[in-house]
């Protein structure tokens, strides 16, 4: 899922300096930190070597935090955070957060809803010098 492209655009106008950010979401099946972005996200991450910054946020879709759910949240982070690595990406600009049982971007008593709350967020900060 892209959230904003703004980043991506090439004027710029007035914003020399103004961070500009662009986040996409990768969702994960049951209990797996395997990162697969969708064809149109991997595209956005193709770029990602350009970014000033970038904040990987992995989550869970449990109801109650553990350590078993944490872990599983931070190990999705750090499967995008390789995958960012892997191409080209300073490993110095991905910063990594976690959380389970926490964020959630629609309800979660679906198996969608579940689905779509077991995911990483990327964003992308760009800080255009010209």
């Amino acid at each position: 899922m892209i959230f904003a492209q703004g980043a991506m655009a090439t004027d710029y106008g007035s914003a020399a300096g103004t961070p500009i950010s662009s986040m996409v979401m990768v969702s994960f099946p049951d209990s797996s930190t395997t990162f697969q972005p969708p064809v149109d996200v991997a595209a956005v991450l193709d770029d990602a070597r350009t970014a000033s910054m970038i904040y990987i946020n992995g989550r869970t879709s449990t109801n109650r935090p553990s350590a078993r759910d944490e872990a599983l949240a931070l190990k999705r982070a750090l499967s995008a955070r390789k995958y960012l690595v892997d191409r080209g990406v300073s490993p110095l600009k991905v910063m990594v957060n976690f959380a389970s049982a926490a964020d959630y971007i629609t309800e979660n008593i679906t198996p969608e809803g579940r689905y779509q709350n077991q995911r990483v967020e990327i964003e992308l900060v760009y800080v255009p010098m010209f």
